[in-house]
């Protein structure tokens, strides 16, 4: 018997516009509220090959939010300010994402702003010194957060490169970049061709076409294609901070976006490390009392799977986490996962669906990243109807099969903290 549907069915609607741009639409008549997540193919893989250029897609985006549409920054906030919308603007290692929510009768206008900002911006050369100085300061601010400064060298290993840039950018290029390097490799990145905008609530769908249609008409041609993808450096990395806690990072393999194991992996690592009722944070945090934090997370593109597993303890008992953490999964890939685990993560799963559902911009955003990932949006029934099929006996058979010795023989792992807790 399947739990029951997480709302009313509601269609979504594709439509490729004239420029070329995709635009993806799911109107919901019950909200009155409405979300635009709009993808740009701008990410940090498309800078330039090597370290010279590493932190020229992030300094674009902070440069964007400085006015556009012959206005400047302060006037250019304020008529958005004036129409109530929530904005957010951030990079990542394929896309530029620009996400907008806000009531349904400012939508029109809304458009036209965002245009704007993505098609028309200032780009002001003024703006240069403060963006710099932003940009090194969240640099300098990872030295207090050893679990972000963990993650992105993490990433940096686990990852196939160019994806493994950080959106943090490096220091050398950030204090060398000049507005004119800037302003061309935008106005090269800017193109409709692989553009997504996913829009999600109170809508009507032609007539957001046709806004769409008037606001991007001369808009054209593609950005330049993605790097060749390599093979990721992997291996161990410590990173010395002085401190009294160590923050460890391990990155395994894990299935590709739309393969058979991907959701089956996932409540298995869901299982194994999500919650206070998981089995990592049971045993190495509750009966062991080792660390303070441990978790396990999974994240798949079409490029790479990784499962992520981390921890947070002191410089003394560091060693003795690793060997808990290496226990416990060499226990969960021998035995399994238990039936009532199953039906935790399960019910778990259903939950977070249905939050999910009644935000209009996280389905906005949703919608987006499945057609940037998958090829194709997937509506919440569709979601939920996976989630009701999957069985305890697909994820035992997943977690046996690919959480087995082998799959623990390589991991990349990365620690902050004073001294090294990896044996030579």
């Amino acid at each position: 018997m399947t739990d029951a549907p997480c709302q009313p069915a509601i269609s979504i609607l594709t439509h490729e516009l004239e420029c070329g741009a995709l635009l993806l639409m799911e109107p919901n008549p019950s909200v009155r509220s409405v979300a635009i997540s709009w993808w740009l193919a701008a990410g940090t893989a498309h800078d330039p090959a090597g370290s010279e250029s590493d932190g020229l897609a992030v300094m674009a985006g902070e440069l964007l939010e400085r006015g556009a549409g012959g206005l400047d920054s302060r006037a250019f906030n304020e008529k958005l300010d004036a129409l109530g919308v929530l904005r957010e603007l951030s990079v990542n290692s394929t896309v530029t994402r620009l996400g907008a929510s806000l009531r349904g009768e400012h939508l029109l206008s809304t458009i036209d702003l965002l245009a704007d900002l993505l098609l028309r911006p200032t780009l002001p050369a003024d703006a240069m010194e403060p963006i710099r100085s932003l940009c090194l300061q969240s640099l300098d601010g990872l030295a207090d957060d050893p679990a972000a400064r963990a993650g992105v060298a993490l990433h940096r290993r686990a990852l196939p490169a160019p994806l493994n840039r950080s959106s943090y950018g490096s220091r050398s290029v950030i204090e060398q970049m000049d507005i004119e390097t800037i302003r061309s490799a935008w106005a090269e990145r800017c193109r409709p061709r692989g553009s997504i905008i996913a829009v999600a609530g109170a809508l009507e769908p032609q007539v957001l076409i046709d806004r769409f249609e008037k606001v991007l008409g001369g808009w054209t041609g593609a950005p330049p294609a993605l790097p060749t993808i390599t093979a990721p450096l992997g291996g161990d990395e410590h990173l010395h901070q002085a401190s009294s806690q160590v923050h460890l990072e391990m990155g395994f393999q894990g299935p590709l976006v739309d393969h058979e194991d991907e959701l089956p992996f996932l409540a298995g690592i869901r299982a194994l490390g999500s919650g206070a009722s998981s089995r990592l944070f049971e045993s190495v945090r509750e009966r062991h009392g080792l660390c303070y934090d441990v978790h396990a997370s999974y994240s798949a593109n079409r490029h790479f799977g990784l499962c992520n597993i981390g921890a947070g303890t002191t410089p003394e008992r560091i060693s003795q986490t690793i060997d808990c953490i290496f226990e416990e999964l060499a226990g969960f890939g021998r035995d399994g996962i238990m039936v009532e685990e199953f039906d935790r993560v399960r019910r778990g799963l259903k939950t977070r669906l249905l939050m999910q559902g009644e935000s209009t911009s996280v389905r906005a955003f949703a919608l987006a990243r499945d057609q940037h990932q998958r090829g194709a949006p997937r509506s919440l029934s569709m979601i939920s109807d996976r989630i009701d099929a999957l069985t305890h006996q697909q994820v035992d058979s997943v977690v046996r099969g690919r959480m087995d010795a082998s799959w623990m023989q390589n991991p990349v792992r990365i620690a902050v903290g004073p001294e090294s807790p990896f044996k030579s």
